[in-house]
């Protein structure tokens, strides 16, 4: 009976000691894949945002202000006591109207003055001028007779213009948009008066880069429509007028004015903002052969005070977030272009950029979660 014993005793043991390695056993298991990959509740929800390709048609937007077609600020020629002025900003005037008028007393003496001299060189000259036919006066008195009535003649009408420039006139039709002066002020010449504007068409400038217009050029930005920011339901149609063709030295941009016809319905004026958008085929602004654009929304760019722009990358099974250098084009309808950088499909953080960091693990945040349930 001894060797029976042994082996049961044998096989109790082993028994017993297979039980305990396979309690073990999912402990250990767990533990190597804790290792392998951090749970979830590790992971830092972070909202993002899909990749997208950039689509056939290139929709674009650009801010910018109203300005009247026409402009210019009014002053006198002439210096003067301002005695009578009639623009009050916001009133409209038709060319040749009189907008406002100087103390004429002095101007008027003076042309009295002058149109007495004319006259009394006038009476000179025709005397000597018989008494020559006659051989009677000689060559000099008459020719000094005659240069007195030229300056007479000259004077006259220097003294004529300048009795109507005392008269501040509309050069077209518009609206006084700013006056700078005040009644019974004395006024320098060519101190400005006041500033009239035609409104009968509006003109909206944006910035244009210099990207853009060296690919497509100003004249060819597409569909245009403007929209103002008064009424931000209704887009309406419009056309380039005009463009600058030197950038600005700061911002590298060039004006391009685009021009329209004033809404029935809306009181428009010089000043306010509008959004340009511009519509264009795709084929008008494609670099053939070179890496395919694509569209993030604007809040997942960040430009450091370096200058770099950079978008971070987050993995969609979790992870550590990956910075990435952008390149960054023009701002779309539906989001910002990047010319280099980025991929279709790829992720990206849209919130919460500048605490992110390499070693921070990350994942995209479920949508309708929160906080770490997200």
């Amino acid at each position: 009976m001894r060797p029976k014993t042994t082996i049961l005793l044998s096989a109790v043991g082993l028994i017993t000691i297979g039980a305990a390695a396979w309690r073990n056993l999912p402990g250990s298991l767990a533990k190597n894949a804790e290792d392998a990959a951090p749970p979830a509740s590790k992971l830092r929800p972070i909202p993002t945002a899909a990749v997208c390709p950039l689509s056939g048609v290139c929709v674009r937007q650009f801010p910018g202000n109203v300005r009247a077609t026409r402009r210019v600020q009014l002053a006198f020629s002439v210096p003067g006591l301002l005695e009578e002025l009639y623009a009050q900003e916001g009133t409209a005037f038709r060319a040749g109207n009189v907008l406002a008028r100087l103390d004429q007393r002095d101007y008027q003496h003076a042309l009295d003055a002058a149109r007495a001299r004319y006259t009394d060189s006038q009476k000179h000259f025709a005397r000597l001028t018989s008494l020559r036919l006659q051989n009677v006066a000689a060559e000099a008195e008459y020719d000094e007779a005659q240069a007195a009535h030229d300056v007479a003649k000259a004077e006259l009408r220097s003294r004529e213009k300048a009795l109507e420039d005392t008269v501040l006139r509309a050069p077209f039709d518009g609206v006084v948009a700013r006056r700078y002066v005040e009644n019974h002020e004395h006024v320098e010449a060519r101190q400005p008066i006041l500033s009239l504007q035609d409104i009968s068409v509006i003109e909206v400038v944006i910035q244009v880069s210099e990207r853009l217009i060296a690919r497509s050029g100003a004249a060819n930005l597409g569909t245009l429509q403007v929209r103002f920011d008064a009424d931000a339901e209704r887009w309406f149609d419009a056309e380039v007028r005009e463009f600058s063709v030197e950038s600005d030295p700061l911002t590298r941009t060039f004006d391009v004015v685009v021009g329209l016809a004033p809404p029935a319905d809306l009181e428009i004026l010089p000043g306010m903002t509008a959004t340009v958008r511009a519509r264009a085929s795709e084929s008008v602004d494609v670099r053939n052969g070179e890496d395919q654009r694509v569209l993030v929304p604007v809040e997942a760019i960040v430009r450091d005070p370096d200058g770099e722009t950079y978008a971070w990358i987050i993995d969609p099974l979790g992870g550590a977030p990956r910075k990435q250098p952008v390149d960054v084009g023009i701002l779309h309808e539906n989001g910002l272009e990047i010319l280099s950088g980025l991929q279709p499909g790829q992720h990206v953080a849209i919130a919460g950029l500048h605490t992110l960091r390499d070693n921070l693990l990350v994942r995209p945040m479920v949508a309708g979660g929160e906080g770490l349930d997200g």
